[in-house]
């Protein structure tokens, strides 16, 4: 009697609870995301491994209910073996949508009971494993100002989350010079156009003119933003006519302008002193990015400037596929970053495959702008079939 009671304490002895991990429900053929792989063993009287003849397996889902359950000789397709120094150990391997149930997204338990029929032993080994939705990268992905910069970062709300003053006057405007007319609090570091923001509420109707200082000709229909000289807050907002002209109602201050204009680069922001009406001028020089370095490509460009207007150079600027190998025509595209640093005057480009040459077609890229104190930019956009493009968020 002693001896049948010590054989059924040791077979329903049960391993410690493992946590399979974070994993995608997928009906796809099985990868790192959507398969789960767990080790398993039976022990006999004295709690050694030993061989197993079958097992079963239960799961219960989020709700409580019996999501699967299945039994199965050990010579089952799902299960390999290994031998360690004469011990018998067994890896369980599934897809996660087989194991799941509907599939809801939560926290699983797992139960893999192994039995060996001389003795009738029966080992349980518990796990679990949770079920996510999306990736964070991908959530991520779907916030437009989902940027983290220097010390801190602005979350979907635009509502700091880190940092002080010195750490966010470090931030960094995506183009050269745009229009950066977003208001609130913390408007002044974000760059997002903003409709009926007026041209202004001061007592003195001032034009500002813009001009290419190449050729002396007006630039129409370029943005303009006049913002206080601390860029503690944004006072108007508005667009060149076809003379290159735009009115503001100012009141008698100093002001920082800081302009956009496609094809345009606009030199260090410009200040202008508002005594009364008047007309001040900024200038800018025609810009062409170049050719990429092959015509079926796409040189995507643009421009890194902190929030006070000087060139931010040596920032690390990349590009990938987060959705893996892709194909161009016959040929293979890595999925591994393609990089570049931003020169002196904040300049970089890169040479990408548009999205539509892409198999799949609409293939996202994944963008990534850093500087030494960490990421200021992680965003996923499609690149245009188009000689090029400047990148914007």
């Amino acid at each position: 009697m002693m001896r049948k009671l010590l054989l059924l304490g040791v077979g329903l002895l049960s391993a410690a609870s493992l946590f399979g991990g974070i994993v995608n429900n997928s009906t796809s053929t099985p990868t790192a995301e959507d398969s789960l792989s767990f080790l398993f063993y039976s022990v006999d009287s004295l709690g050694n491994a030993t061989t197993a003849d079958s097992f079963y397996v239960l799961v219960s889902g989020p709700s409580g209910d019996v999501a699967y359950k299945d039994s199965a000789a050990i010579s089952d397709s799902r299960v390999s073996s290994v031998t360690i120094r004469a011990k018998q150990f067994y890896s369980f391997k599934d897809q996660v949508s087989n194991l799941d149930g509907s599939g809801d997204a939560g926290s699983y338990c797992m139960t893999i009971l192994a039995k060996k029929n001389t003795g009738g032993l029966l080992t349980p080994n518990v796990y679990s494993f949770q079920i996510i939705g999306d990736e964070l990268s991908d959530q991520l992905a779907l916030i437009d100002d989902s940027v983290n910069v220097k010390g801190g970062a602005v979350d979907s709300n635009r509502t700091e989350l880190g940092g002080d003053s010195a750490t966010t006057a470090g931030w960094v405007w995506n183009t050269q010079q745009s229009g950066h007319t977003t208001s609130g609090s913390f408007g002044k570091y974000l760059d997002t156009e903003v409709s009926g923001v007026s041209s202004g509420s001061g007592a003195y109707s001032f034009t500002i003119q813009t001009y290419d200082s190449g050729v002396g000709l007006a630039i129409p229909y370029a943005s303009l933003g006049v913002r206080s000289v601390d860029q503690s807050s944004l006072v108007a907002v508005g667009r060149s006519d076809n003379l290159g002209q735009v009115a503001f109602n100012l009141d008698a201050d100093s002001f920082l302008v800081v302009a956009s204009a496609s094809g345009y680069v606009f030199g260090g922001y410009d200040t202008v002193v508002v005594s009364g009406a008047g007309v001040d001028t900024i200038f800018c020089d025609q810009f062409d990015p170049g050719a990429p370095a092959f015509p079926t490509l796409c040189r995507v460009y643009g421009h890194l400037f902190t929030a006070d207007g000087v060139a931010e150079e040596d920032a690390a600027v990349s590009a990938w596929l987060p959705s893996g190998v892709a194909r161009f025509g016959m040929t293979v595209i890595s999925p591994s970053p393609v990089s570049t640093t931003s020169d002196s005057t904040g300049y970089f480009y890169l040479d990408l495959v548009p999205a539509d040459s892409l198999i799949p077609s609409g293939t996202k890229y994944e963008f990534t702008i850093s500087l030494r104190d960490g990421t200021i930019l992680r965003q996923r956009l499609t690149v245009p079939d188009s000689t090029s493009w400047r990148l914007t968020w």
